[in-house]
């Protein structure tokens, strides 16, 4: 019984130095991020911008402006409806 638990204790074991193993790269990314979101920097949001706006022709090119867009107008609507529902 022991053996086995030692087996599973080691697999469990590598598994995990796996597991960090392969997320230490994004270390670096999630400070990054976590920096960029609380704009720490003043140049950040500036920077957030002109990075959307680079991306936008690929976004609309792809259809998911559209598709978001399409989204918000359906629940806009959805509301609208409720409220004329309630004020009936």
């Amino acid at each position: 019984m022991a053996e086995g638990d030692n087996r599973s204790t080691n697999l469990l074991a590598a598994e995990t130095a796996s597991l960090e193993e392969q997320l230490q790269g994004w270390g670096e990314v999630m400070l990054m991020t976590d920096k960029v979101l609380r704009w720490e920097r003043a140049w950040f949001p500036p920077a957030i911008m002109v990075t959307f706006l680079l991306l936008l022709p690929g976004l609309n090119q792809h259809g998911i402006i559209s598709k978001y867009i399409g989204m918000g107008k359906r629940e806009i609507n959805k509301l609208l409806k409720q409220k004329e529902k309630k004020n009936e």
